[in-house]
């Protein structure tokens, strides 16, 4: 295998099926500055992750992920899911073209794809942690995420966004404000590695990095090199504290309400004594269970400024 060829992996349905077009424009470019690479589209979703685990087994050191943040996290879980290269070892380029567009944000890698072609062109390799999620209910599942998990509302609106797509970057925050009236808080236990919490939430975040949603800031100051997730714990919401909180949900204002905390913790254990807790990682609703949250040091490697 050349270890200069990248592999490519395009999901042409991701920033609402405008990335179709916008390959053709990257592809010109890409070839204009003398990266050698071969590429697939994916032909459903998901096959990011099959593409990315065949790609690593065959010999490819080094991914192109074209996409948004879902693209991104499948790729990294594809990596993760073969056992010929250690993940670490794999070193991922993105040219971002979701809706949110948001672990770009932490790491200042350009939305603009001739700008990100130059990020990769450089090759200059950063790492962070990776985060693994294991759910243990009536089906065991464990994923990796690489920006942000979370419970309660965040998932509540994930649920029914995608009629709200449309809407681009602001389709979160359109979804969250027609639909906060039928949310209910739930009642949670989560263990941390000094402290254990016991109640009603109306979200639970689980950071690595600070953005989710389109740009909104629900983890403070995270860090995603230090061994610990940043959570925030926002607990006995009314439908009033609702409203007022939902524009600052962007602006970082939440972390000032009384009703808000923050946390550091190397892992986090999330239960109900009468549910299964329905969680999504990066952007991705998964089935309900219990939640056990686990670092990987250092876990992704990626070309950024």
């Amino acid at each position: 295998m050349n270890s200069s060829l990248w592999f490519i992996i395009v999901n042409p349905a991701s920033g609402s099926g405008k990335t179709r077009s916008r390959w053709k424009k990257i592809k010109r470019e890409l070839i204009r500055v003398g990266i050698k690479f071969e590429f697939s589209l994916t032909q459903y979703s998901g096959e990011e992750a099959s593409l990315a685990a065949s790609a690593a087994t065959k010999g490819y050191q080094k991914l192109i992920v074209v996409g948004g943040d879902g693209t991104m996290q499948k790729v990294v879980s594809g990596v993760y899911s073969q056992k010929k290269v250690a993940p670490k070892n794999i070193l991922i380029g993105v040219i971002p073209s979701g809706t949110g567009n948001d672990w770009i944000k932490t790491h200042k890698i350009p939305s603009d794809y001739k700008k990100a072609i130059k990020v990769i062109l450089n090759q200059k390799i950063k790492r962070q942690d990776v985060g693994r999620l294991t759910v243990s209910g009536n089906k065991n599942i464990s994923v990796v995420f690489i920006n942000y998990s979370g419970a309660g509302f965040d998932c509540f609106v994930l649920s029914r966004l995608d009629q709200y797509k449309r809407f681009g970057p602001l389709s979160y925050f359109v979804c969250a404000i027609l639909n906060f009236l039928k949310y209910r808080n739930i009642s949670l236990k989560i263990q941390l590695d000094e402290k254990l919490i016991s109640t009603n939430i109306f979200l639970l975040g689980i950071g690595l990095c600070s953005f989710t949603g389109g740009g909104m800031r629900l983890a403070k100051d995270a860090n995603p090199n230090n061994g610990l997730f940043n959570i925030t714990v926002a607990e006995n919401f009314t439908k009033m504290d609702i409203v007022r909180n939902i524009p600052k949900l962007f602006n970082g204002g939440i972390f000032k309400d009384k009703k808000v905390s923050t946390h550091l913790s190397s892992s986090v254990r999330v239960s109900c004594e009468k549910n299964d807790v329905v969680s999504q990682a990066d952007g991705e609703v998964l089935a309900g269970g219990s939640l056990h949250y686990q670092i990987e040091r250092d876990g992704l490697t990626f070309c950024a400024p």
